[in-house]
């Protein structure tokens, strides 16, 4: 089903205390993930991340991203990237894992080395457009 609605990224940060630093990273982001499907961010705590990884991935610990694709075969991207919040600062490190979890919402993956070393070479590309 093609996508024909508006673009929308969300940022919601579920987080007890969220670093200051976090703030504006909605606007640092649209930029370079707006324009085209539907995005939802989600800066979370370890427990959480820890929790989603068993339930949907069944390994019993934290991890640092989860992306879940809900998009549409040929359809734009749409679905939800969970971050460790507690990342921040520095804030280069959560931009990098929601980068990240884009790429995967690209269609890319890092099951072997010549996609693990592809996705790392087009997130420090994408890292250099959004800066710091």
């Amino acid at each position: 089903m093609a996508h024909d609605g508006p673009s929308s990224l969300v940022v919601e940060v579920v987080l007890k205390e969220p670093s200051p630093v976090l703030a504006g990273l909605r606007d640092r982001l649209e930029g370079f993930m707006g324009g085209r499907g539907r995005i939802e961010v989600v800066l979370c705590d370890p427990g959480m991340m820890r929790m989603l990884n068993r339930r949907f991935r069944m390994l019993d610990k934290p991890t640092d991203v989860l992306t879940f694709d809900l998009s549409d075969p040929g359809g734009p991207p749409e679905g939800t990237i969970f971050v460790d919040g507690r990342l921040a600062p520095p804030l280069s490190e959560v931009l990098e894992r929601i980068v990240h979890g884009w790429l995967h919402l690209q269609g890319f993956s890092h099951h072997t080395p010549d996609e693990a070393r592809e996705m790392e070479l087009l997130t420090d590309r994408y890292m250099e457009g959004i800066g710091e």
